[in-house]
């Protein structure tokens, strides 16, 4: 049996069980929140800025993405993701030497403070990513929101249910130990 053959009939026998509880889900008013309560100020480089100086400015601003700027205006998001996929164990040559422009993601989905968290996660959810710069109505990044936020928002408003643990499994592939 299929991992995902199992995980569908844990689903249905764990509906089965708890036909009458109420439903944990969060309703949409409870994630109506403007983006401007829960973002971060942005961490900005210039375009013209050498891949060195945006990783430095990840490290020493303990963020995980950077916004790549040009005349005030975003031009694209250099995060983690980038580093490991684009940088690390290849020979890409002097980072020092390299512009920020060469492994940016240009043009990357963008919210307004006034946009409320479900839009970020949304926009976020569908786009895989974990990073989203807030911009004012002349793009010029005010914030960003970080999956880190958004869980941190949510741990905070909503304990209970981040915390309540599902059924125990009724399968017993689902008991065993995963690995060696």
């Amino acid at each position: 049996m299929l991992y995902q053959e199992i995980v569908e009939e844990e689903l249905a026998i764990m509906d089965e069980e708890t036909p009458d509880e109420p439903s944990k889900t969060l309703s949409p008013h409870e994630i109506h929140v403007p983006l401007q309560s829960i973002m971060n100020p942005p961490v900005t480089v210039d375009s013209g800025a050498s891949t060195q100086e945006a990783i430095d400015h990840m490290l020493s601003n303990q963020v995980g993405a950077v916004l790549i700027v040009s005349d005030g205006g975003l031009k694209g998001i250099f995060g983690e993701r980038d580093v490991l996929l684009k940088i690390l164990n290849k020979p890409v040559g002097d980072l020092a030497e390299i512009p920020i422009e060469h492994f940016m993601k240009a043009d990357p989905q963008t919210a307004h403070v006034e946009d409320s968290l479900d839009t970020a996660i949304m926009y976020m959810a569908k786009g895989g990513y974990r990073h989203m710069p807030i911009v004012d109505k002349t793009n010029q990044p005010v914030g960003m929101v970080s999956i880190r936020n958004i869980i941190s928002y949510l741990v905070e408003h909503f304990p209970q249910e981040v915390l309540t643990l599902p059924p125990k499994p009724t399968n017993e592939v689902m008991k065993s130990r995963e690995g060696a």
